[in-house]
């Protein structure tokens, strides 16, 4: 069964990939932009003269198209206000040319870039991204596809480690210039994403593969024509894009880890779509249980509330009798894909598909310290010694089309669809200070993320209205995560009977359903039009607005079997001989324990208006500025999902937040040559509380460790950022840059613990923060076979507690938390005809994962080195890639007090892939 589903899926690839005749002719094509401020330029004419001559006209993008008969050709752009260019070019028959011409007033020289032939898009280059770098209104960095590709990063998360000032924590969220996922946001083409993640407001970048992306862009200013929620960057996810000529392509790839392949692990029998990442319903709660609180009726119940005996023993009895973790050999990674693009006529195609499984084995430990006397730091619960086996399947896919009505006019239409599925079993044995005793504790774990984005948007060129253009788009995005019967059970040694027992405690016997649903629409429209100024350069105006609507629905369910008679049970056999459907009913009872917190729905509205312009002062001189204003509105209703039963609570926990704000920004370039900028910008961003920080949910994902639960106090933030950046830029992929940054937090929200019987986490407004620091960076090419890069980033972070906060929390002034002081990367790639091999080295500081309470250190993540080789070749029809990850495999160590608080590895790797492109 398990061969035909391959089978199924190889012939899908392929299906996806067919191949399409091409012409026996040359194809020349590429682009026209604007030198000063890389604005595209539609309607332009180029020529092409030599054994045929043609005149092709420049689209909405900017791009032109023609196919020749083979020969020596002379291509001429001509357009007013623009010095001419004209550049010779040889054209070979079935190969493509690509040149791309950036016009410039008669201050500037000509600046042509004529590359070799390819099958990738042009904007996912190395060369093109540090064009648009240099070329962008505000201080920005980015990666294309072929540099991510290069690095071997299979996910945007992995591409995100190599750009200057930025970190990833916890395997997908980003850390700009040392700012916490919060202080970032995320968006696809162009438009907001909504989030898989319940507690914290950030899109996951692992969740995207990197075959389905052209490039990620990280603007680190504002400009009005962005969202103003950011203050460390905004990561712009840029998927594919139309190829300029019909392409396709599948490959197929494998992994090992020192850790985990052909390791025995854990795992636990379910369903038969597993494979796939998705579940069949085997996890889904059985279809006898009620809507209503399952509680047993008595004399203060009628018959509309509580249930009688017996039926408690049907509900109980409707569950899989599956509780302990199996054993299992961790199996090699593998991944597989296909993609094809093309035009036809007037309509543009580009589809891919692509699934891959991974799994990881972690052998873990954790301790939890407490102040003794003396301020003594003690160790309170573990150490926990840790089994952790994940498995991982992914599977994505895009698919565009876009249909140019006329060279003015275009639709298009463009679907963008994850999907994760994430499969745990995991154990941990340990002492716990409170029991007084070892504790011995199981958790078999399911979660399911997926995000669709569907977008119909339209780009209209007014060549009679001073080239205007009208741009338009309407978006529609869902993001769910589905945690379907989380299983947990916990045993406390017996020393009389010197065995573990089965422990009666809220997290034993529980079967926990935990449903997310975060849907968005959004519409955005601008108007832009391009003049020239009283000099004759050209100027661009442009205003806009847009709406934004998303809704998040949040469930929990929590059932878990309580003892009823235990006279003659032997608790210390595993938990599939406890919970058998004969001891339901007269053993254990189903009984719910949902709190009156655990469901909420949320509603954000955002509706914004923005003008701006791009205005060149002098042939050197540049300003892009402007402002945004923005009504915002945040409800948050947490409720007892169980209100109208008996013990329910008809109480709502509300949480509003409705705020105007203007968000003025202004950006000034100086050009001291054509290859060299000087960057000063100043702007004033927001950041606001997300749902879940403002629901009083509540969620311990360990015995003995913190509970994690909303404030609906918290109110937003409002940043004030300053930067200055100097680049040069002196080849085609030589770049040498740095850069100053200062931003000021009035109000930050901060993640503090509160003084409970139980400590637990929450969030709530400090005081104030700074966060200053500086960025270098280099890259450069030694030798036409050798490039080397380095950047590294400074960050000096002070976050100032509030009098009622610093009464918990042990340090009064402290960097924000998830702050790396300083990060480096560095990269060298040999590269001779079509192979290269490539060295990067990874390192970031010491950060603060947990902030420290009642006389507690803050816990800190050890500073950490990664470095990774990767091997490639390429042949006109095949490429061969190796990759050797995580070489050092430095471990994952937290201390508390310079104690260990939590060690783990994630193992040597190697993966290695095969791509076929005819």
């Amino acid at each position: 069964m398990q061969r035909t589903k391959w089978t199924w899926l190889l012939l899908a690839l392929l299906a996806v990939g067919a191949p399409v005749q091409g012409q026996e002719q040359g194809t020349v094509a590429g682009q026209v932009l604007d030198e000063v401020n890389a604005i595209t330029l539609p309607g332009v004419p180029v020529e092409l003269t030599g054994p045929v001559s043609q005149i092709e006209y420049t689209d909405l993008d900017g791009n032109y198209r023609f196919q020749v008969p083979p020969g020596t050709y002379e291509l001429k752009v001509v357009m007013a206000g623009y010095a001419e260019q004209t550049v010779s070019l040889d054209v070979v028959a079935d190969q493509l040319t690509r040149v791309q011409v950036s016009l410039a007033s008669n201050v500037f020289a000509e600046t042509v870039t004529v590359s070799a032939p390819s099958l990738e898009a042009e904007s996912s280059t190395a060369a093109a991204q540090l064009m648009l770098r240099m070329r962008a209104p505000g201080v920005q960095d980015n990666i294309g596809a072929v540099e991510m590709s290069a690095n071997d990063d299979s996910n945007a998360a992995d591409a995100m480690e190599r750009v200057t000032g930025v970190s990833v924590v916890d395997g997908g969220s980003v850390f700009v210039r040392g700012l916490g996922e919060r202080y970032s946001n995320t968006t696809l083409a162009g438009a907001t994403l909504p989030t898989t993640e319940p507690d914290r407001r950030v899109v996951p970048l692992d969740l995207f593969p990197t075959a389905l992306i052209d490039s990620v862009q990280v603007s680190k200013t504002y400009t009005p024509d962005k969202p103003s929620q950011f203050a460390g960057g905004l990561v712009e996810i840029i998927p594919l894009k139309m190829p300029i000529e019909t392409s396709w392509e599948v490959g197929a790839g494998g992994g090992w880890n020192s850790v985990t392949t052909g390791m025995r692990g854990l795992s636990y029998p379910s369903g038969g779509r597993e494979w796939l990442g998705f579940d069949d319903g085997t996890r889904s709660l059985p279809g006898l249980i009620p809507d209503r609180k399952v509680i047993r009726g008595g004399r203060l119940t009628n018959d509309e509330l509580g249930f009688l005996p017996n039926e408690l023993q049907q509900f109980g009895r409707s569950f899989d009798n599956v509780w302990d973790p199996v054993a299992k050999d961790h199996p090699l990674d593998q991944s597989y894909s296909g993609l094809f693009g093309g035009r036809f006529g007037n309509l543009g195609v580009v589809t891919t598909l692509r699934h891959a499984q991974s799994s990881s084995f972690a052998d873990e430990r954790q301790t939890f310290f407490n102040v003794g006397e003396g301020g003594a730091i003690n160790r309170f619960n573990g150490p926990y010694d840790f089994d952790i086996s994940s498995y991982e399947r992914t599977l994505g896919g895009v698919a565009n089309l876009s249909y140019q009505f006329t060279p003015n006019h275009r639709l298009s239409f463009e679907n963008f669809y994850t999907h994760l599925g994430t499969d745990q079993a995991r154990t941990f044995e340990g002492f716990n200070s409170d029991a007084d005793t070892d504790l011995y504790n199981q958790r078999l774990y399911f979660i399911e993320e997926q995000i669709r984005a569907h977008h119909v948007g339209g780009e209209h060129l007014f060549p009679g209205a001073s080239n205007s253009r009208l741009e338009w788009k309407v978006a529609v995005s869902a993001a769910d995560r589905d945690e379907p019967d989380l299983r947990e059970t916990l045993y406390e040694f017996d020393p009389a009977r010197e065995a573990f027992v089965l422990a009666d405690e809220s997290q034993s016997g529980l079967r926990q359903f935990n449903n997310q649903r975060d849907d968005s629409i959004e519409f955005n429209a601008s108007w832009s039009s391009l003049f020239q100024q009283w000099g004759g350069l050209p100027t661009q105006v442009k205003f806009g607005g847009g709406y934004l609507e998303r809704d998040r629905e949040f469930d929990s369910r929590r059932l878990r079997f309580t003892p009823r008679r235990l006279s003659g049970i032997d608790l210390s056999l595993p938990a599939e001989d406890l919970f058998t459907s004969a001891n339901i009913g007269p053993v254990w009872q189903l009984k719910e324990e949902t709190r009156p917190t655990d469901s909420y729905d949320g509603r954000q509205e955002l509706a914004s208006f923005y003008g701006m312009v791009d205005l060149p002062l002098s042939a050197a001189w540049r300003i892009v500025g402007g402002a945004r204003v923005e009504s915002y509105r945040q409800t948050v209703d947490t409720f007892d999902p169980f209100a109208r039963d008996f013990g329910g609570s008809a109480d709502v926990v509300s949480s509003d937040l409705d705020s105007t704000n203007v968000f003025p920004a202004a950006n000034l370039v100086y050009a001291l040559r054509f290859d060299q900028n000087i960057r000063v910008s100043y702007s004033q961003t927001v950041n606001r509380p997300e749902f879940r920080e403002v629901a009083p949910f509540e969620f311990t994902d360990v015995v003995g460790g913190r509970a994690v639960v909303g404030n609906p106090l918290l109110d937003q933030s409002l940043i004030q950022n300053v930067d200055v950046r100097w680049e040069w830029f002196p080849g085609a992929e030589e770049v040498i840059s740095a850069s100053l940054f200062y931003k000021y937090f009035d109000t930050p929200i901060e993640r503090v613990v509160e003084p409970t019987a139980q400590l637990r986490t929450s969030y709530a407004n400090a005081e104030a923060a700074t966060n200053l620091g500086f960025e270098v960076e280099a890259r450069k090419l030694l030798h036409e076979n050798f490039l080397v890069g380095a950047n590294y980033t400074f960050v000096d972070s002070e976050v100032t507690i509030g009098r009622a906060a610093g009464q918990v929390q042990t340090s009064l002034i402290r960097p924000l938390a998830g702050t790396s002081q300083n990060l480096f990367n560095a990269m060298a790639e040999f590269r001779m005809n079509d192979f290269a091999a490539r060295l990067l080295w990874n390192f970031f500081d010491d950060r603060i994962s947990d902030v420290g309470s009642l006389g507690l250190p803050d816990i800190i993540e050890e500073g950490r080195n990664s470095v990774d080789v990767v091997l490639s070749r390429r042949w006109d029809t095949i490429s061969l890639k190796v990759a050797f990850e995580n070489l050092l495999d430095d471990p994952f160590l937290f201390t508390q007090a310079g104690r260990e608080q939590r060690v783990f590895h994630l193992g040597r790797a190697i993966s290695f892939g095969m791509d076929l492109h005819p």
